[in-house]
């Protein structure tokens, strides 16, 4: 068996790729700790995505999986609103200290009843940390029981800082028990590797794809237990997400011998181009790929003319490493300047993203950090940036300042179309700054007091004593 599929739980992101969770500074100084990584850790820390969250994210999504959430029912809040069954055993302080193993069995069995999902995945929680519930052995014996394959998710909550520990514990844990390591004979169809990627972000690089006459699937987005063979048997493994899909590479390159690329992301009009161009090189296709370049970047040449009148517009971005480095760029094709920036790790992938972002402006100031409102608000206030570009919670911490936001979770940001995409809505909110200006000026929030906004940004952010 290949050596990452002999291990029962995929280890954590700071341990396989010395991912950092913790850090304050310029960009310059993080390319510099980034070649010798130094451990730190946050002796206050904000709620924020944990592993297990992530894991159920990814669980959720895969057709015709039941899941089983094995601890107290609010551990499975994530799970609402799923498209797939699912179940939580509803555990309760007796069973947080006595077992809940057989609580545990009769959940399944009640779930595969009601819904005769294809497979079932038993999802670990804290508490089985504390417990020490053998669910690995239960699993067992339910998928000799039930006639499918039922399988345990090691996330435990406490092994990893890193909410992306999650979506890596769950892949593997998928791929280990419904598709057994070995190598494929190679098909047609191209994989995109989409850990970090909406799904109209999916969408627009596949269509790329298309144009070049590739066939193309997804993985994790679109996955379905019965489509899984075609996976292992895929031609050629792309990532477009960086650092977020380095453990998937590496199960696909490991366990079936699918081979993998990772250029950067295709965010902007050259960065598309040169995607394309990777992709078309690594398919034989290098010479279409260029041409099909050169056709969209003469279609968006005055995409950016609109824009104009805000010339060097100062604009913080809260993104994963990777994707940052690519918006930056894509800003200064539209003639605005990455001011700040916030990144939810940096791992041993993300050196050469975190070492561009320097290159073009190593004094600007950057989080290193997913979640922490504090830290966040801090950095917006002392900053005062023309627009925030993010998705999801920094989103409201600027628009309280009265700072106009562009969140991505409504709006493509991959491809060609993502670029123009990207540029309507950023002069649209550029021109338009009532709204942030209202929300701002409204009663004043009241999150943080003068002293602790007073206090230094990397107050609580210390180096891990080991």
């Amino acid at each position: 068996m290949a050596e990452l599929f002999r291990a029962r739980v995929a280890p954590t992101r700071e341990k396989r790729s010395a991912a950092l969770a913790a850090f304050h500074g310029t960009l310059a100084a993080l390319a510099r700790e980034a070649e010798a990584p130094v451990p730190r850790l946050r002796s206050f820390v904000h709620d924020h995505p944990s592993d297990l969250q992530a894991a159920l994210a990814l669980l959720s999504g895969v057709a015709g999986l039941g899941a089983v959430v094995h601890g107290p029912a609010g551990c499975a809040a994530a799970l609402r609103g799923a498209r797939g069954p699912w179940a939580s055993t509803g555990l309760d302080q007796r069973d947080s200290i006595l077992g809940g193993e057989a609580r545990l069995a009769q959940t399944v069995r009640a779930l595969h009843a009601a819904h005769a999902p294809q497979a079932i995945a038993v999802v670990a929680t804290p508490v089985v940390a504390i417990n020490n519930d053998d669910i690995e052995t239960t699993a067992v014996e339910l998928r000799e029981e039930l006639g499918i394959p039922v399988f345990a998710v090691g996330c435990d909550g406490f092994r990893s800082r890193l909410a992306g520990t999650g979506t890596d514990v769950a892949l593997q844990a998928l791929l280990r028990q419904l598709l057994p390591p070995r190598p494929r004979e190679r098909g047609n169809q191209l994989l995109l590797l989409t850990t970090g990627s909406s799904t109209a972000d999916v969408a627009a690089a596949g269509a790329l794809l298309a144009e070049l006459g590739l066939g193309w699937s997804a993985l994790p987005q679109g996955l379905a237990v019965g489509t899984l063979e075609a996976v292992a048997s895929a031609r050629l493994a792309v990532a477009l997400d960086g650092e977020d899909d380095g453990h998937a590479a590496a199960l696909l390159q490991e366990g079936y011998g699918v081979p993998a690329i990772a250029p950067p992301p295709p965010i902007g009009r050259a960065a598309s181009s040169r995607w394309l161009a990777a992709v078309g090189d690594a398919t034989g296709h290098g010479a279409q790929a260029r041409l099909l370049a050169t056709r969209h970047e003469q279609r968006l040449a005055e995409a950016a003319a609109p824009l104009a009148r805000f010339a060097g517009a100062r604009v913080a971005v809260a993104l994963p490493a990777a994707q940052a480095a690519a918006f930056d760029g894509l800003l200064n094709e539209l003639g605005l300047r990455g001011a700040g920036f916030v990144l939810p790790s940096v791992a041993a992938g993300d050196r050469a993203a975190v070492a561009a972002l320097a290159q073009a402006g190593g004094e600007r100031p950057v989080i290193v950090g997913e979640g922490q409102g504090f830290e966040e608000t801090h950095l917006l206030r002392r900053l005062a940036p023309d627009l925030l570009v993010t998705r999801g919670q920094p989103a409201a911490h600027a628009l309280a300042l009265g700072i106009p936001v562009l969140d991505l979770q409504t709006t493509p940001i991959t491809g060609y179309d993502g670029f123009a995409a990207v540029a309507r809505a950023i002069e649209r909110r550029l021109a338009r700054p009532a709204l942030a200006a209202f929300l701002g000026a409204g009663p004043a929030r009241e999150d943080y007091t003068p002293g602790w906004l007073g206090r230094s940004p990397n107050w609580y952010v210390k180096q891990e004593a080991r």
